[in-house]
């Protein structure tokens, strides 16, 4: 299992986003990969949503019912 998630940006990004002092970069396609603990604030907070198409939801299927709890 990875430690990381792949999430989708739900709206227009320029770059990356902050989670305390760290900064993740998006793809060009808006998605980011983080830390599994940074995707649960930016799924609730941050106007994420999980990205589908990612290796590492298809690796792992109870990822995306662990991090909407």
């Amino acid at each position: 299992m990875s430690d990381f998630v792949s999430l989708r940006a739900v709206f227009p990004v320029w770059d990356a986003v902050g989670h305390g002092t760290e900064r993740y970069s998006h793809d060009l396609d808006g998605v980011v990969r983080v830390p599994r603990g940074v995707a649960v604030h930016l799924l609730h907070n941050g106007g994420y949503v999980l990205d589908r198409n990612c290796d590492v939801l298809a690796a792992d299927d109870d990822v995306a019912e662990r991090m909407t709890l």
